[in-house]
């Protein structure tokens, strides 16, 4: 403090400082609100795309809430008091200027709010693949901008980690699954085509990167 009147400035310094803890509260608490809704409006409006990308979006603001509680005690933080996930990395790609949060068990509830880790496969720093995947129309759909020899960043709460792409392929599912391999290796996936009129199909797009 450089004011004589410490007192003063302390006690407005505590309170402009509880004035955005509270108003960051009840933007939590208004994003949980508006998810809950957009998840009762989609049992009868499941086929919207808008409200699918709605939905997307904005589960990404309290994930990203839920990732700094994460890194700030190394717990596991729920985004959302119902979810049965949790976030545990952060995607970033820097020549795309794009990055996303990660959540724990790719399964198709999960992707439904963004990336979603394979639980078989590992985490960064593992001497495993660590499997990442995301839908192409919504977290993932910059996906097939991603060039050879460009770099991924991701951060966990044991580190950051930097993985160089090596590979890029289209894969059919129906005839071969994505290989875990014993190396520190990153694997992205999503569905291929982009931009399809029609999704479902096996076709996969596969973005291997090996860790730098």
């Amino acid at each position: 403090m450089i004011n004589s009147n410490s007192r003063t400035v302390s006690f407005g310094s505590q309170a402009k400082g509880s004035y955005k803890a509270s108003r960051k509260a009840r933007s939590k608490t208004g994003y949980k609100i508006i998810l809950a809704v957009l998840l009762t409006v989609g049992s009868w409006q499941v086929g919207s795309s808008v409200y699918l990308l709605a939905k997307a979006h904005l589960a990404q603001y309290l994930i990203a809430d839920a990732w700094q509680a994460t890194l700030q005690d190394g717990g596991q933080h729920k985004p959302w008091d119902w979810a049965d996930t949790h976030p545990v990395a952060k995607l970033t790609f820097p020549s795309l200027s794009e990055s996303t949060y990660v959540l724990e068990g790719a399964s198709g509830r999960n992707m439904a709010f963004g990336p979603a880790r394979t639980v078989s496969a590992g985490m960064p720093g593992d001497a495993i693949s660590t499997i990442i995947s995301a839908h192409n129309d919504s977290h993932f759909k910059f996906l097939g901008q991603v060039k050879l020899q460009e770099l991924i960043q991701v951060e966990t709460t044991t580190g950051q980690f930097t993985y160089q792409v090596t590979d890029l392929r289209v894969v059919d599912s129906k005839q071969q699954q994505v290989v875990i391999n014993q190396q520190d290796e990153l694997i992205l996936t999503t569905c291929y085509p982009f931009n399809a009129l029609q999704t479902g199909g096996s076709l996969r797009y596969q973005v291997t990167a090996a860790r730098l």
